[in-house]
């Protein structure tokens, strides 16, 4: 097994670090911003969401700075993580390596990718635990899981038929799904790591049942924004 230890740090890096940890240095400049008289843009009230709203709203999901960082971040983690797009990866098994130690490979960059998921998706407030879809986040994670088509044409199909969607559980649960085939059709690391991406996805949503709480979209009006 060949560890590129610099590489692999950025990957952790990336993966795990929580995103309401971004949370901070955002109100330290809302704080400034209040300081220096600068007044928030007034939402209209037709465009208002409540607070806990379970819909996926488009507008506001890419209005959201913080889920492009996610994006990138993602997108960054696994690719210095598994490699791909000319980037070599931080963690691989040499060429003629045994079954064993590239299996061994592949369940390290698993569970990596596992715990980078779970620290983007459950958030511990008020003594209890509140389950978060991290959509941008999985599609970052995505292009080093699927090849940047195969995440780039699932990311887009699956926010076109958004509006078919009721709340969060739906939309990943199809988003699983296309990440799996358009995987299949494009990943270069093969389909274990299209089914994986799926499977990662999905892991929220099984989460949510499990748990009988649902996937919190948290709207511009609520004091803990997504």
């Amino acid at each position: 097994m060949i560890v590129h230890l610099p590489r692999l740090l950025l990957a952790l890096l990336l993966l795990w670090f929580p995103r309401p940890w971004m949370r901070l240095g955002f109100t330290f400049l809302r704080r400034r911003r209040r300081r220096s008289g600068a007044e928030a843009p007034a939402i209209e009230p037709w465009n208002a969401r409540e607070s806990g709203d379970p819909r996926l709203s488009f507008r506001e999901e890419f209005s959201k700075f913080r889920n492009y960082l996610d994006l990138l971040r993602g997108a960054a983690g696994s690719l210095a993580l598994s490699g791909g797009l000319s980037i070599p990866p931080g963690i691989s098994a040499v060429a003629g390596a045994s079954r064993g130690t590239v299996w061994q490979t592949i369940i390290i960059r698993a569970l990596i990718l596992l715990v980078g998921l779970l620290a983007q998706t459950m958030r511990f407030e008020r003594n209890k635990v509140t389950f978060y879809p991290p959509i941008f986040y999985l599609a970052g994670v995505s292009v080093g899981l699927c090849d940047i088509r195969g995440a780039g044409f699932a990311f887009l199909m699956v926010w076109a038929i958004n509006p078919m969607f009721g709340n969060a559980q739906g939309f990943l649960t199809i988003y699983a799904i296309f990440m799996v085939g358009f995987g299949h059709l494009f990943a270069g690391t093969g389909d274990l790591s299209a089914v994986y991406a799926g499977i990662l996805a999905l892991l929220p949503v099984l989460l949510s049942l499990l748990s009988n709480r649902p996937l919190t979209v948290f709207s511009r009006k609520s004091t803990r924004t997504a």
